[in-house]
């Protein structure tokens, strides 16, 4: 029997996921880009803090995890590199379609590229999957010897803040990224009960409250580079951003589109890529604002209606929508 969604949530999800395509298909240097920033990606981990389970030990969270992004992760990687194939023996690259020349020693990004905690050719966001699963092992595990919400949350800060304070870039496998971001995820675990359970808040209310983040994060955004990177921008701004997606989002509960590919917003992850360059250069007559929504237009449709019902149909196992592997006894 499927489990009752929260509509809410997909909404939350569908906005953010929409963000990161916009972002994809074209940045334009603003100061409203800059706010974004705060809080797109640390959303998820917000997100995905809320829905933590210890399941029936170490062994038996990891493989769901490895179901849940690592296999996941693979799945994208390999359709990213034979999508490069095609790019490449259809000259893509030399009509401008895609920005990366293909190479056929891609295939070993994995385990070289990964190790320099660079992105992959073709698909870097899927990035943020091995860092989830990272973030996932790290908080279970400091769940194992930390019994306090409050004291667990402090050490997740603590994590956070070091790590920024020891100029972290560039580790192996984004671990410097999870670090970072550990704080949000830690976040969205200690307010679970308040965010899945809280009472109804009026809708004026709500927006009001969305207001006073977005003018917030507008004005961290304004600040210059230096202060702005400082943790307690980095945090108290992306928390804002954060406050202010889930207020929209509990105001407005759904909008079809936006909450179906928030539902499955691993499958737009791992595929959106793909499409951007095609589009863009489809719509390549329009304006570049022109060329921005028609191309994000398009490729929410195309989600949809087409590569969304086609993945969660053929490939349920590798988009995690079933389990791969089986855990050892049955939840």
């Amino acid at each position: 029997m499927e489990k009752q969604r929260i509509e809410f949530i997909d909404l939350a999800k569908g906005l953010c996921i929409s963000l990161v395509v916009l972002f994809h298909i074209h940045s334009f240097e603003t100061t409203t880009e800059t706010a974004l920033r705060f809080f797109r990606m640390p959303l998820y981990y917000f997100l995905s803090g809320i829905f933590f389970r210890e399941y029936t030990g170490l062994l038996s969270f990891s493989v769901k995890k490895i179901n849940k992004l690592i296999i996941p992760y693979l799945f994208f990687f390999l359709v990213a590199y034979l999508a490069g194939i095609v790019c490449h023996f259809l000259h893509f690259y030399e009509k401008g379609i895609i920005e990366e020349p293909f190479h056929w020693n891609m295939i070993f990004d994995i385990f070289t590229k990964l190790s320099r905690g660079d992105n992959i050719g073709y698909n870097s966001p899927i990035w943020f999957l091995i860092s989830l699963f990272e973030v996932n092992i790290l908080f279970y595990i400091l769940r194992i010897g930390i019994k306090n919400d409050r004291i667990l949350l402090l050490s997740a800060f603590l994590i956070g803040i070091l790590s920024i304070l020891a100029g972290l870039n560039k580790l192996p496998y984004f671990i410097d990224r999870s670090l970072i971001a550990f704080p949000f995820f830690a976040v969205g675990y200690y307010c679970r009960n308040l965010i899945l359970t809280t009472k109804e808040i009026g809708k004026g209310k709500l927006y009001l409250f969305a207001a006073c983040c977005f003018a917030f994060i507008y004005f961290c955004a304004t600040l210059s580079e230096p202060t702005r990177d400082t943790f307690f921008i980095h945090y108290l701004a992306g928390l804002s951003g954060i406050g202010m997606i889930l207020s929209v989002s509990k105001a407005l509960n759904k909008l079809p589109l936006i909450s179906y590919i928030g539902r499955y917003s691993l499958v737009v992850l791992g595929f959106h890529t793909f499409l951007v360059g095609p589009m863009r250069f489809i719509f390549s007559f329009a304006s570049p604002v022109g060329q921005y929504i028609l191309s994000f237009i398009a490729i929410a449709i195309l989600m949809r209606f087409l590569i969304i019902p086609i993945s969660i149909k053929f490939f349920p196992y590798f988009t995690a929508q079933k389990d791969l592997i089986k855990l050892p006894n049955k939840e």
